[in-house]
C-alpha cells in the first residue's frame, strides 16, 4: 500500500533565475519561452529567436539541466514521433511579490482589526517585526550604515542615504524610497509600519548594538525615514 509523502515541495525561491546564475543567453531563450504559457518546442523557439533548431535545443538543454526549464512528451499526432514540449519552470518574480504582499496585507489587516491594533504604536505589532527579524539572515546586517543600507535595498526599500557620514552628536538618515507592501497605489497600515520598526529595531541588537534604529512611516516628500543614532 503506498503512503503519501508528508515532504513540502521545494522553495519557490530556488527557481529564482539569479538563484541559478544563468548565461545572458540561455535568460533570452528563457524569456522567449516564458511567452509560452504551456510550453513549446524547440522549434518554436527556433523560429522566434531567428536561430538553428539544434541551437536553440542546446539553449534549451542547458535550461533542463540548470532545473529552470522542464520538458514533457507531447502525445505522437499520427505516426510520427513524439514532439518535445519545453516549459519554464521559474515564477516571475514580481508576480510572486505582488500577490505575496497582497497575501500579508489581508491578513494583517484582519489581525489588526480583530486585535484593535491598527496603530503604529502597538507594541504586539513591534513583537511580531523582532521575530520576523529573528527568523530572516537578512538580519544580521545592520552594524554599520552600509550594511544598513544594503539590508534595505536588498529587502525593496530602495534606501538612500540623506548625508554620508554620521553628524558630530553620531546621527544620520536613510530615506526609503520605496516600500514593497505599497501595491496598486494601496499603502500599508499602520501597523505594518510598526512591523518594520520592530524588524530594525531586533535587526540591529542581532548585529552587536552598534546603531539604534528607528523608522519613521512617510516623514514627508513621498519617501520614509530611518533615524540611525549610534549607541554610546
Amino acid at each position: 500500500m503506498s503512503t503519501m509523502s508528508t515532504h513540502s515541495p521545494r522553495s519557490s525561491s530556488e527557481l529564482f533565475p539569479d538563484t541559478m546564475k544563468l548565461s545572458p543567453k540561455q535568460r533570452e531563450v528563457l524569456s522567449v519561452l516564458q511567452k509560452f504559457p504551456q510550453g513549446a518546442r524547440a522549434a518554436e523557439i527556433a523560429k522566434k529567436m531567428g536561430m538553428h533548431v539544434n541551437t536553440a535545443r542546446g539553449h534549451l538543454d542547458e535550461l533542463v539541466n540548470a532545473g529552470a526549464v522542464r520538458v514533457v512528451t507531447a502525445p505522437a499526432q499520427g505516426r510520427g514521433r513524439p514532439s518535445l514540449i519545453f516549459q519554464v519552470r521559474v515564477p516571475d518574480n514580481r508576480s510572486v511579490a505582488e500577490e505575496y504582499v497582497t497575501l500579508i496585507s489581508v491578513l494583517i489587516k484582519a489581525l489588526a482589526a480583530k486585535e484593535q491594533l491598527n496603530d503604529y504604536a502597538s507594541e504586539q505589532a513591534r513583537e511580531l517585526g523582532r521575530e520576523w527579524a529573528k527568523t530572516t539572515a537578512s538580519s544580521h546586517g545592520a552594524e554599520a550604515l552600509g550594511s544598513l543600507h544594503r539590508m534595505m535595498r536588498e529587502m525593496g526599500f530602495d534606501p538612500v542615504s540623506s548625508v554620508e557620514q554620521f553628524d558630530q552628536e553620531g546621527r544620520t538618515d536613510v530615506e526609503l524610497h520605496a516600500c514593497p507592501f505599497v501595491t496598486a497605489g494601496v499603502e500599508p497600515s499602520p501597523f505594518v509600519c510598526a512591523i518594520h520598526d520592530g524588524y530594525l529595531e531586533q535587526a540591529a541588537a542581532d548585529s552587536g548594538g552598534q546603531l539604534n534604529l528607528k523608522l519613521i512611516p512617510k516623514s514627508g516628500n513621498g519617501v520614509c525615514r530611518i533615524n540611525v543614532e549610534k549607541s554610546s
